[in-house]
């Protein structure tokens, strides 16, 4: 039974994370310097995690998290270098966050409807912050604090997706 919960979360959460990148950013998921090819990486790698670390499983996460952003690191950095090292803060702020929200979380919300979805999407927001807080550290420029809140939407946007996925897995699939 858990197995089938990990392979419906992983498959719901890449398939509504898909669906946000189509809405809203286009249909360019071929594009690896476009939204939507980090939507769809991102949405499979977050819901599989999710999944993992609801299983307990925190070392499948790390082996599977570490070859999914290998794989991705070498298709970003075939088209700028640095992408891959961008690439590696918002991927380790989007597993934080998951982490963050199965240990303290998941079960504290689990009888109140929508609120893990909320929290999750808050959570992976919040953190989505922080990783471009540290990308702005890198690139200083006058332009950091305009930017600052720029990647809020796209990890709240992540975040509301893995939530769905798990509301409607342990909604209507578990069951």
């Amino acid at each position: 039974m858990k197995t089938n919960r990990t392979f419906w979360i992983t498959v719901s959460g890449t398939l509504i994370c898909a669906v946000f990148a189509l809405l809203f950013f286009g249909l360019k998921f071929d594009d690896a310097n476009r939204p939507p090819f980090y939507f769809l990486m991102l949405g499979f790698a977050g819901s599989l995690s999710l999944s993992l670390f609801m299983e307990k499983k925190v070392r499948d996460v790390i082996y599977i998290n570490i070859l999914i952003y290998f794989f991705f690191a070498i298709v970003a950095s075939l088209i700028k270098p640095i992408t891959a090292v961008i690439l590696l803060i918002y991927f380790s702020a989007m597993v934080l966050a998951l982490y963050v929200f199965v240990k303290q979380f998941e079960r504290k919300l689990s009888r109140t409807f929508f609120a893990r979805t909320l929290v999750l999407a808050a959570l992976v927001g919040l953190f989505y912050i922080a990783a471009n807080f540290i990308h702005g550290l890198m690139f200083f420029s006058h332009l950091t604090k305009m930017f600052l809140l720029a990647n809020l939407p796209i990890g709240f946007l992540l975040g509301l997706g893995y939530g769905l996925a798990l509301e409607g897995v342990e909604r209507f699939v578990s069951k």
